[in-house]
């Protein structure tokens, strides 16, 4: 399965979806430095995400998402692997999303 790598305004728009999350990789501590407050959000960090792969079943499509891309991309990989067919990169992370808004 090929990821695809999307940008935060695409991200914006499919969040909007119903059945699509948005899972933020980020450690807690910077997830609460900025948290991202539209559509479904859940903060999963990477070195976690094994264990709380159940949770995200019940959605089509899965957005991951972190700072700049490297462990989302990693994250990404991860949910392919164990299955996951919808799985999209946020490739200019968080920053990228935080320009939108300014």
């Amino acid at each position: 399965m090929d990821i695809i790598e999307i940008t935060s305004d695409e991200a914006r728009e499919l969040i909007k979806e119903k059945g699509t999350v948005l899972v933020d990789v980020r450690t807690p501590t910077e997830f609460e430095l900025y948290r991202i407050e539209e559509g479904n959000v859940v903060n999963i960090p990477l070195d976690e995400l094994k264990e709380h792969r159940s949770e995200l079943k019940k959605y089509r499509k899965i957005l991951c998402i972190c700072r700049t891309n490297r462990r989302s991309s990693e994250a990404a990989k991860i949910l392919s692997v164990f299955g996951f067919t919808e799985v999209y990169v946020v490739k200019d992370g968080v920053i990228g999303w935080l320009k939108l808004l300014s």
